[in-house]
């Protein structure tokens, strides 16, 4: 009898504590949906935090490519600066001398200068092979090349002409008609780059040569040259 009590009472003990048991592992509903939202709101948080780490480094290379672009643009402006005033130095107008004429141009001008008395001048060096000549006169565009004697060549002996004269530096048209002195043969030996010549052709004009480049071993010279019409 007293057994029986005690199974009894203790099997109450034990279904009151099994159904305490399944109560508290129950899950609550709405806290589970609570929970997911948290979830989920965290995780668009950190994409949110993702995306904005991305746009700053974005920003941060615009902002170096606009310095870039600045530095250009200022490098621009100044180049265009600078063109401009050689443009301006370029194209000032000569101031005419005594007698209202413009001055003379020197025969050292550079090589596509326009001067009006020039009858024609070199863009760049025309070179003279051995045993070859220069029409000074010609107006083709190797300068009436040929193996025939003319007014400036390149020979045995050295370099060749009608009347020519070694200058000590470049001279002006006026130097070169002022000389009274003129010879036919520049020796090998005297033939040196940079060398200055006045030169006279066989229709009596004027001319100017510069030795630019000289290659004994091709055996070639190249002159810039300068020819002026008679006045």
């Amino acid at each position: 009898m007293i057994a029986a009590v005690l199974a009894a009472i203790l099997g109450g003990v034990a279904t009151a504590w099994g159904e305490d048991l399944i109560g508290s592992d129950s899950p609550d509903p709405g806290s589970s949906e609570l929970e997911a939202q948290v979830r989920d709101l965290g995780t668009t948080n950190d994409q949110l935090e993702d995306e904005l780490a991305a746009l700053r480094d974005q920003n941060s290379s615009l902002d170096r490519e606009l310095d870039d672009l600045d530095e250009q643009n200022q490098e621009l402006r100044e180049e265009n600066e600078r063109l401009r005033s050689e443009a301006d130095d370029g194209a000032a107008p000569q101031e005419p001398d005594g007698d209202g004429d413009a001055p003379e141009k020197a025969a050292g001008d550079p090589p596509g200068a326009v001067v009006l008395d020039i009858r024609r001048q070199t863009d760049s060096p025309v070179q003279v092979m051995l045993h070859s000549c220069l029409d000074l006169d010609s107006t083709s565009a190797d300068w009436g090349a040929a193996s025939v004697f003319q007014d400036l060549c390149y020979g045995d002996a050295g370099v060749e002409g009608v009347r020519l004269t070694v200058m000590s530096s470049t001279p002006s048209r006026a130097d070169c008609e002022a000389l009274t002195t003129w010879q036919q043969t520049i020796s090998h030996d005297a033939v040196v780059e940079g060398m200055h010549l006045c030169v006279q052709t066989n229709q009596r004009r004027t001319a100017y040569a510069r030795l630019a480049a000289l290659d004994r071993s091709a055996e070639t010279v190249a002159f810039d040259i300068v020819v002026w019409e008679p006045t």
